[in-house]
């Protein structure tokens, strides 16, 4: 299994500002702080961003329920974007749905820190095993 913080050390996540942080409830979820770098022309966080970050909430999600010596990818994601965001604090969530042996199955959800839905997605994973 991977662990969290293996996820976090990556130089994407350390490069766009994402970190982890475990709630009361257990629950991880990856906070990100929007800044100009990471905003398109329009002055809204760039779409790219708001897919990478939940694509990671989800692998969080996914990569707590491998067994070891396994590791997982995505192989598809589908983002709804429910909001524009420009500012502020965000906070995502990802959750699984089904894991079988080979594919995994999950959901993730950003929100604002007025606890708002700014963006939804589902992705498939598959579970491989590491040399």
């Amino acid at each position: 299994m991977v662990r969290v913080a293996d996820l976090e050390s990556g130089n994407f996540w350390k490069h766009i500002g994402m970190t982890t942080v475990v709630g009361v409830d257990g629950i991880t979820r990856i906070q990100l702080t929007v800044n100009e770098n990471l905003k398109q022309f329009y002055g809204n966080l760039h779409g790219g961003v708001i897919a990478a970050l939940i694509d990671s909430a989800i692998a969080v999600a996914v990569n707590q329920q491998l067994d070891p010596g396994e590791g997982a990818s995505t192989v598809e994601i589908k983002i709804n974007y429910l909001r524009s965001i420009s500012e502020g604090t965000l906070w995502a969530e990802g959750k699984v749905i089904q894991k079988g042996r080979k594919i995994v199955v999950a959901q993730g959800e950003i929100k604002n820190e007025a606890g708002q839905v700014l963006a939804v997605g589902t992705a498939t994973f598959m579970v491989r095993q590491m040399a």
